[in-house]
């Protein structure tokens, strides 16, 4: 004879729901946490000094603070006037910043009118060069800092009012830098 078939009972099926919804959100929000930590803290010191170190030559410098409408930086470059055009093989040379490079994006984005414009930072060692790396412009604001030049410019063409960057205190040392955590 055959055995009756026994029935689940409800509260077993309710468990397994709730354990699969659970299950799901975990990994779900999981993957906000892992892509989170992937993308690295743009603010924090720790990152801003991973950028620093790609590159030997000129020194990264920053605004101790940032202009009003402005909270942390968007990126960070260096130029190498002297890389080959085409990658080659790897080798074990460290790099060479000839320049260095900082966007900075208003907290209320970019607008079409009146707004703040995104604004470049460029650093590069003052003297004659046959070369200049930073962006030369009728509305840049050039400032000397030790043995380099800091240039800002609009690098968006929403506006060009770069008044806010005229006086802002310039540093080499992080642990100066206000915006940073």
């Amino acid at each position: 004879m055959d055995q009756p078939r026994r029935r689940v009972s409800h509260s077993v099926w309710i468990a397994l729901a709730v354990v699969t919804a659970v299950s799901g959100w975990f990994l779900l929000l999981g993957g906000d946490v892992v892509s989170t930590i992937r993308e690295s803290d743009r603010s924090s010191r720790e990152y801003v000094a991973d950028q620093r170190d790609q590159a030997e030559g000129v020194p990264m410098v920053l605004p101790v603070t940032l202009p009003s409408g402005y909270d942390s930086a968007s990126n960070y470059g260096y130029i190498d006037l002297n890389a080959p055009d085409e990658p080659g093989e790897p080798d074990d040379t460290p790099a060479h910043a000839d320049a260095r490079e900082v966007g900075f994006t208003p907290t209320e984005g970019v607008q079409a009118r009146g707004g703040l414009p995104a604004v470049q930072l460029c650093v590069e060692y003052a003297g004659p060069k046959p070369e200049a790396a930073c962006h030369a412009s009728p509305h840049a604001i050039k400032r000397r800092h030790g043995r380099t030049i800091v240039t800002f410019y609009a690098a968006s063409t929403s506006g060009q009012d770069l008044s806010g960057w005229k006086s802002v205190e310039l540093t080499t040392d992080l642990a100066k830098v206000t915006w940073l955590h």
